[in-house]
This record gives structure tokens, C-alpha cells and sequence, in this order.
């Protein structure tokens, strides 16, 4: 059985792979990666465990033997439309631009999901060498069963003098039917992929000057002692130890944690963010030993005692009251009231929250109240109020020229969510609040785009969309998306009043564990009537790494192992005549 057969290779192979992470052009096994499409949808192997198959057509728009074997490809995926076979085209040549790609899709009438290689690692991976090559996964044992021409119109060499007919139908038809595949593998007539523009690069990385930089620049703001992630990343040693980990996390698209879409990330500030370039510098260094080969150790060196405030000293730091968290059990939200000792109104232009204990702290949402006393109708409509703490999202920034008002008299309204770590501590967190000297020239609103009527049947997926039309003008200022682990992607878009539609921000890899809001660099002005259009899927199946409990019906509720449905965003309106 070819399965079988799959199985007696890989255990012979699985301790070097896990040293080192071996391709495909030296052993059928694989490791797990991940991919956004042109659409900007996210795709991750093993979160397709149930296929029966997956099959890669390596594509160059360059290439008209690409071209055509696309076309045939769908062809071939018609005939196995019932099969769980997904049929996928990657782009490995190394472009990033979706748009472009897109563009071709409709030129060349390509309906078939189109994966975006930017980095080239997945094809590397893969063992794709040529344009039209195809690539057969078989995605539970993680491993390439076949890798060839797609048939005998792409073949190149002899095999009968290329016998007529599909080469991947016919290893398709047996592994569907739990034989071998016997036949002679031919390479395909198309062009080779151009790998030339990164291993020119890749000859020369060393430790001290290429890899150590990469992580101290990406990584080590968390990777630190008693930071939030899982080890330190304090020198050569720790990082070669922990390497393969690295690897797993960057094929994957984990790490850095909350990557937006690439077309984004300029846009906005403070982005976790990896270049091409320094994604594949890190992969190929680990796939050849993760060696220091030089007499300096720059992690070792380096002393990593960041600022406790990101944003410097606030002019007002608010000591929440310590509260007792037990080691287990479901903790309620609490609502912890905390008066402003101020005689007179102040103006918030970005606010900071410093948390005691992170093992705990879920999040804190702060509003405001007045001097007479907590009105839940204006705290209903300040959205997220002054700003929100959630892993991944201390700093809440403002527009300039523009705050949010906090009245003589009046004070806080903290939201607290815990969850517990299996011992018992105390969370004693901070906020902070940075001062405009004098009243801005205008006031930060904020609000949601939402959806409480959740119902997920148990093993499925689900996309939901909420929308919220401003009815004046306006600059917005900030996004943020809110779900819990069910949460897949999630992006937003506006439509505006003559119909066009633009998206602002897409999230393809949705992360529970790190709830970041996204404030733009310079906000954007919407025309009344403009809609702002929040999309998210929600992944309740067993092949969600996430999820708690895929047997359920997922519903609204306030705990994360129920779901919530929240597109948050910040405004000021505009002034007339803009």
C-alpha cells in the first residue's frame, strides 16, 4: 500500500527532518506551511488534514506551459470534484503582489485558488523545480506522494515516448484507491523557477551578522526573561536549541505573532512584521545547522531591560486595585469602578495599560464616567472606550490634534477578564495616560461593528459579516477585530456611497492570542453614508489547533471558549466643508 510504503520512509528519516528540516528534493516528508492566497485568504496544510489530497500546480505567469497546464487543471479537478481533492495553484517565482496575480487569474481564466510563495520556501519544501510541475500531498502523513509533469502534454523525457494521458489523474485514481503509484515520474517542459535573486544572498549569512540582528529586531521585545513568550532568546546556544521550533513557526505564518496582510503593513503603526528576506535568511541558516561560526555571540551580548512604559513616562499612571485570582475555576468579568482624583477636565491623546500578572489578565476595557455617576448609555457608544488591553495590544494611540475627555470629578470604568493558570496570584496592572496641554481640536468617538446572533454547528465553518454606516463625515482612525478561538480570519472593507468598494485591513491568519487594534499612521477620510463592512470565519472543526471543544454549537457568550463577533473601530468627525 502506497501509504504504508510513505510511513516506512519517513520514520527512517524523522530525526534528521526534525534537526533540520529536510525538503522534499531529499525525503517525501514535509513540514507544515503555511500561504495567503491572491484573495488574501489564509492556507495552512495541516489544517486540511481531511483532504485526500492536495495538488500543487507550480505556476509562472512567464511560462506558457504554466498557463496551459492551469487549464487543464481544472479540468482534472472537475473530474475529482467529489474525491476531497483540493486543487490549488502556487505562484513559487517570488512575486508578492496579489494584485498582479489576481490580474492574471482574469486574464487566463484561472478559477482555481492561486497560493502566493513570496518567500520561494514553500516550493523549496515542495521539491518544485520547474514551471507547470505539479505537486501531490498527501496531507495526512504530510508528505509529497508524486511530483512531476501533470501529464503527457507537459512531459519532458520518454516514459513510451510520453504515453498519452493525465500522469497526476492516474497517481490521483491510486492513492484515492490505497495503491501505488508505479509509473515512471517524467519532469515537466516547463521553465525552471528562478531562485537565483535569494541564494546569491543566502551564500553569505552568518549568526552575528545576519541572523542575530533579525531576531533582536523581531522577536526579542517578547523572547526575553519574564517576557511573554515561551523562551528567551538570549543567545546562540538558546536559539540552536530551539531552532527547529523557529523553523515549524515561520513556515507556518505563527510567529511573528498577528501578521496582517503584507499589503497593509505600512499603513498602520506598530506592525509585527517579517520580510521576505528575513524569513528566508532565518529558514535556510536553520536547514543548514543553525551554526555560529564566528567568535561573537551578539544575543549574549545584549542587555534587554526594555522601558516599562512603550510610549515613555505617562503624565498619569491609575494603580488598579489588586485583584486575587484563583488557580482555577471560571472567573465572571469584573467592572471595577476607579475615581480620577482630577479638579478639573483633562484630554487623553493615547493611553498605555501595564499588566501585573499576563498569565491572567485576558483584557481590561476602560471607560469613563462623569461627575454624575457611570451613564450606560454613553459608555454603550464609546466603543472601546479610552483604549483596551489585550495580549499583543498595550498602546492606544490617538489621532493627532484630537482626545478623548476626561471630566472633573468623574473616573474609570475598568472591565477586567481573566482566566485562570493553575495557581493561585494576584494581578496588580497599571494604566497609563498621556496628556494633550491644551483641548484638541476634536474628540475621538469610537464604536462597533457587530453581530450577536452567532450560531456555529458543531465540525463546521462559518462567515459572518456586520456592517455600521456612518451617517456623517468622517476620519477613521483605528481597526480592530474581536473573536475568540474559533476565530479564522477576518478583514474589513468600506463601501462607499457611489459604490466602490475598498479594503482597509485584512487579518488571513486571525490569532485569539494576540488582540491587537489597528491605529492608521494618518486616518481616512469616509463621506457620510459610507459602510464600514467587518468579515470574519469562524473554524469550529477538529483540525482548528485552537479549539476547545469542536462537538459544540458555538453561540454568543463572554468566555473564550464561546464566541464573539466584534469589528471595533475609532473616528472623529470632520469638519464641515472637508
Amino acid at each position: 500500500m502506497l501509504r504504508l510504503k510513505i510511513f516506512a520512509k519517513l520514520a527512517a528519516a524523522t530525526s534528521l527532518t526534525a534537526l533540520v528540516g529536510m525538503s522534499a528534493n531529499a525525503q517525501d516528508r514535509i513540514s507544515d506551511f503555511s500561504l495567503v492566497d491572491a484573495d488574501g485568504r489564509f492556507f495552512q496544510l495541516s489544517r486540511n488534514a481531511h483532504k485526500n489530497a492536495i495538488v500543487l500546480l507550480a505556476y509562472d505567469m512567464e511560462s506558457r506551459d504554466a498557463r496551459r497546464a492551469a487549464g487543464d487543471l481544472e479540468d482534472l479537478a472537475e473530474q475529482f470534484a467529489d474525491q476531497q481533492v483540493d486543487f490549488l495553484v502556487i505562484n513559487s517565482t517570488g512575486l508578492a503582489d496579489k494584485t498582479v496575480m489576481r490580474e492574471e487569474a482574469e486574464d487566463e481564466d484561472i478559477s482555481l485558488r492561486i497560493l502566493m510563495d513570496d518567500t520561494q520556501l514553500v516550493a523549496e519544501e515542495l521539491g518544485l523545480t520547474r514551471a507547470a510541475e505539479v505537486a501531490i500531498i498527501d496531507p495526512q502523513a504530510s508528505a509529497v506522494v508524486y511530483r512531476g509533469a501533470l501529464s503527457s502534454r507537459h512531459a519532458d523525457g520518454s516514459r513510451s515516448e510520453r504515453n498519452a494521458g493525465s500522469y497526476a489523474e492516474e497517481a490521483l485514481t491510486a492513492i484515492l484507491a490505497g495503491g501505488e503509484i508505479s509509473s515512471e515520474t517524467l519532469a515537466s517542459t516547463g521553465d525552471a523557477l528562478d531562485f537565483t535573486a535569494k541564494t546569491a544572498f543566502l551564500e553569505s549569512v552568518t549568526y552575528a551578522d545576519d541572523v542575530a540582528p533579525i531576531l533582536e529586531q523581531r522577536c526579542s521585545a517578547c523572547h526575553q526573561e519574564g517576557g511573554v513568550a515561551p523562551f528567551a532568546m538570549e543567545s546562540h546556544q538558546m536559539i540552536q536549541g530551539w531552532s527547529p521550533m523557529i523553523r515549524e513557526s515561520l513556515m507556518t505564518k505563527r510567529m511573528p505573532p498577528g501578521q496582517i496582510d503584507n499589503e497593509y503593513v505600512q499603513a498602520f503603526h506598530d506592525i509585527n512584521h517579517i520580510t521576505v528576506e528575513e524569513t528566508q535568511k532565518l529558514v535556510h541558516w536553520i536547514d543548514t545547522g543553525a551554526r555560529n561560526e564566528g567568535s561573537t555571540d551578539p544575543l549574549a551580548a545584549l542587555d534587554i531591560s526594555p522601558a516599562k512604559w512603550l510610549n515613555g513616562e505617562p503624565d498619569m499612571i491609575i494603580d488598579i486595585p489588586p485583584q486575587q485570582i484563583p488557580a482555577t475555576g471560571v472567573l465572571e468579568y469584573r467592572n471595577l469602578v476607579v475615581p480620577l482624583d482630577i479638579d478639573e477636565d483633562v484630554w487623553v491623546k493615547a493611553v498605555e495599560f501595564e499588566a501585573g500578572d499576563p498569565a491572567v489578565l485576558h483584557h481590561i476595557i476602560a471607560f469613563s464616567y462623569g461627575p454624575d455617576g457611570i451613564n450606560q448609555f454613553e459608555i454603550l457608544n464609546q466603543g472601546i472606550g479610552l483604549g483596551a488591553y489585550a495580549p499583543g495590544n498595550e498602546l492606544n494611540l490617538y489621532p493627532e490634534n484630537a482626545g478623548f475627555p476626561l471630566e472633573a470629578g468623574g473616573g474609570l470604568l475598568l472591565q477586567m477578564h481573566y482566566t485562570v493558570s493553575g495557581k493561585e496570584t494576584v494581578d496588580a496592572s497599571q494604566i497609563g495616560l498621556y496628556l494633550w496641554e491644551e483641548e484638541p481640536e476634536k474628540v475621538v468617538l469610537g464604536g462597533s461593528a457587530a453581530d450577536m446572533d452567532i450560531d456555529v454547528p458543531p465540525f463546521s465553518t462559518k462567515e459572518m459579516v456586520a456592517t455600521k454606516t456612518f451617517r456623517e463625515d468622517v476620519y477613521l482612525s483605528m481597526l480592530g477585530p474581536h473573536m475568540h478561538f474559533r476565530g479564522y480570519d477576518a478583514n474589513f472593507k468600506l463601501r462607499y456611497p457611489d459604490g466602490r468598494v475598498e479594503e482597509v485591513l485584512n487579518i488571513p491568519n486571525y490569532q485569539f492570542n494576540w488582540q491587537k487594534v489597528y491605529d492608521f499612521k494618518e486616518p481616512m477620510f469616509l463621506p457620510a453614508g459610507t459602510e464600514l463592512v467587518f468579515r470574519g470565519t469562524f473554524d469550529n472543526t477538529e483540525y482548528n489547533p485552537n479549539n476547545p471543544d469542536p462537538s459544540v454549537t458555538l453561540n454568543w457568550g463572554e468566555q473564550t471558549w464561546q464566541e464573539m463577533f466584534f469589528g471595533f473601530f475609532r473616528y472623529t468627525e470632520a469638519d464641515s466643508g472637508e
